[in-house]
């Protein structure tokens, strides 16, 4: 499975529907995507994959991965592991995604939590 946009109901999508996540996965990604860089977003279409999210081979979010950048070293050991490209990475076409977690968190009306839970 080879996902080159993110996908219609991305939350990083500026134009997908609110509402449509469960509040949690919003608390579960920013808890464990957002504060050392060294973990992963996953897409949701993942858990269709044989073997799931645990599968070696899962997607990243690619609205994830446009939006934090190689500032996040998960995404750095990604293309280094030539699981994503320079260019999936620094692709800036459509869709519009958010400029920031913090920014997709409140949109997702999602109360935000001081950036590293280790300080």
């Amino acid at each position: 499975m080879k996902l080159r946009k993110p996908c219609d109901n991305c939350p990083w999508r500026v134009d997908a529907p609110r509402d449509y996540w469960d509040p949690q996965h919003f608390h579960d990604i920013a808890n464990n995507c957002r504060d050392d860089g060294m973990h992963t977003m996953l897409c949701h279409k993942a858990n269709n994959m044989p073997g799931g999210k645990n599968h070696p081979d899962a997607p990243p979010c690619r609205g994830w991965l446009r939006v934090m950048g190689f500032n996040a070293i998960g995404v750095r050991l990604l293309a280094m592991r030539g699981r994503v490209t320079v260019a999936e990475v620094e692709d800036r076409s459509p869709p519009e995604l958010f400029k920031s977690f913090e920014a997709m968190l409140k949109a997702n009306k999602i109360k935000i939590t001081r950036r590293n839970r280790r300080v």
